[in-house]
């Protein structure tokens, strides 16, 4: 087993009030590399549940005091067995024969119980939405960010679904875990990835990451998973699934697969196709202009028979970059995303697919990991770039 060498120097980054980063020194190959790499930026010595029991206590006991009969549902990567150490939670409540039209006096009132408590919650805002109102705050006890989302109507159970099908996805296999874990680390180390929708949301990169898991045969398409399924509804569209064995005869290391993803990606036809986890296969967008005809893509799967009856080509938007979710297919999950960043995305996919190709396995971790110090996203590196590295192959790993 190869033994890794770990220098631990804590630096005070000058941004966010003091963001804590680990300096990393690397040996080994590309995959003990990254397994170390992870051990130190993910593992945590909390256990996840019982951060969430103490959250939703505190969270519960505060609400009690001016609702009863509510419930509250977690949902979001603590759930679903991808968190970071500073992943927030998320927390769908619910209150029977609540009227949402008028919803937002009980969205005020949720506010003033968690100022009234400042030794618990700090950062309070609220947020409003098409979808939903939302109360985020920062909870003392274990320093984490929640946000408390108070759903309206048809959406209350797409997120908790969601976060659900997550959890059996990347876990049907540990490599699945740990690529989701890096590649999100990665987007945003490189801001390719944000809380700005503007920018590629983390749920875009799970998007990314299950369509390719498909492609290796690593992860079902979602409409198997819905075959006899309860039948959950949201605006017509089904968000149940069933957690159906599965095992796949791919054998690559993580090497491969990070580099294929890239590889994959840096050559795959956004402007002509659209991202479809739903199907596990590339759509053409052609498929829905001038509204939806039947095509095999969907027919095959006899999605639509099951679910609506209506034309999603006239709901859906598909402008420089087009990401289906996993269950609302009527919805372009990267509608938000700019020109300027999905140009940037695209460059960057392109970029550290080069990187693959031109440098050593045992050079590639630290060369895709460094940000340049105009603090844009990664230049075009080729083997003469491994003369001016860092003998000991040393990076700097942010506490994200």
């Amino acid at each position: 087993m190869v033994v890794l060498k770990l220098s631990y120097f804590l630096l005070l980054l000058l941004c966010g009030g003091g963001v804590l980063s680990t300096q990393l020194c690397l040996t080994g190959d590309f995959d003990s590399q990254l397994r170390h790499l992870l051990s130190v930026q993910m593992g945590s010595t909390e256990d996840p549940e019982q951060i969430i029991s103490r959250i939703l206590n505190d969270v519960r006991d505060t609400l009690s005091q001016r609702w009863q009969g509510f419930k509250l549902i977690p949902f979001g990567s603590l759930i679903a067995g991808i968190s970071t150490k500073s992943s927030d939670l998320d927390i769908s409540f619910r209150l029977p024969n609540l009227n949402y039209s008028s919803s937002s006096n009980i969205f005020e009132e949720a506010k003033q119980l968690f100022q009234q408590q400042a030794t618990l919650y700090t950062d309070i805002f609220v947020e409003q939405t098409i979808k939903y109102l939302r109360c985020s705050f920062k909870h003392i006890p274990t320093k984490r960010n929640v946000d408390l989302v108070f759903h309206l109507s048809k959406y209350s159970e797409e997120g908790v679904e969601t976060s659900k099908l997550f959890k059996y996805l990347f876990n049907l296999d540990k490599r699945n875990n740990s690529l989701v874990r890096f590649l999100t680390y990665l987007f945003n180390t490189h801001e390719v990835a944000s809380d700005d929708r503007q920018k590629l949301v983390n749920y875009l990169v799970y998007m990314l990451l299950i369509f390719y898991l498909q492609q290796k045969n690593m992860a079902p398409p979602v409409y198997v998973l819905q075959k006899d399924s309860e039948g959950i509804f949201v605006d017509n569209w089904d968000v149940s699934f069933n957690e159906l064995p599965y095992r796949t005869k791919n054998d690559e290391n993580l090497y491969q697969l990070i580099g294929g993803f890239f590889k994959f990606y840096s050559k795959f036809n956004f402007d002509e196709y659209i991202v479809s986890p739903y199907t596990g296969r590339a759509i053409p967008r052609s498929v829905f202009i001038d509204g939806y005809n039947p095509h095999e893509e969907f027919s095959l799967d006899n999605y639509f028979n099951r679910t609506t009856q209506f034309s999603i080509g006239k709901k859906l938007k598909c402008a420089d970059l087009c990401i289906l979710g996993v269950f609302l297919q009527d919805f372009n999950e990267a509608g938000l995303v700019t020109q300027e960043n999905v140009i940037k995305f695209k460059y960057f996919l392109k970029s550290v697919a080069e990187i693959f190709k031109d440098l050593p396995n045992d050079r590639v971790l630290r060369a895709i990991l460094v940000v340049d110090e105009n603090k844009e996203t990664i230049t075009k590196r080729n083997n003469s770039a491994v003369d001016g590295m860092n003998d000991e192959n040393c990076i700097e790993v942010s506490n994200m």
